[in-house]
């Protein structure tokens, strides 16, 4: 997925309960300045109202989206599943991304 800063103002940032999904068309990427995280990657999709959301991109969601070679322009569905333990303990967000296949 190619680069691209957001240059807006106003951004709307998904913020998930368990079981929601989001879809629409990539317009872009970037990184998000984050005082305790340090860089937050982030992907900009314009939903089927025309609204631009930022998605924060965790380890999973990076590697999905160059997994299925997505590009900008291109139209993605990502599902928030809630959070889970690992076994040490640990906590992680849980999410899947689906990638309409053309046929």
């Amino acid at each position: 997925m190619t680069e691209n800063l957001a240059t807006t103002n106003k951004m709307t940032y998904w913020q998930p309960s368990a079981g929601e999904k989001i879809s629409g068309i990539i317009q872009g990427s970037g990184a998000l300045n984050d005082l305790l995280y340090d860089e937050q990657k982030t992907m900009f999709l314009q939903d089927d109202g025309g609204a631009v959301i930022a998605v924060i991109l965790n380890r999973y969601l990076r590697h999905s989206l160059k997994q299925n070679n997505v590009a900008l322009g291109d139209f993605i569905t990502v599902i928030f599943h809630g959070k889970e333990q690992k076994n040490n303990g640990r906590f992680f967000n849980r999410y899947s991304l689906k990638v309409p296949q053309d046929g």
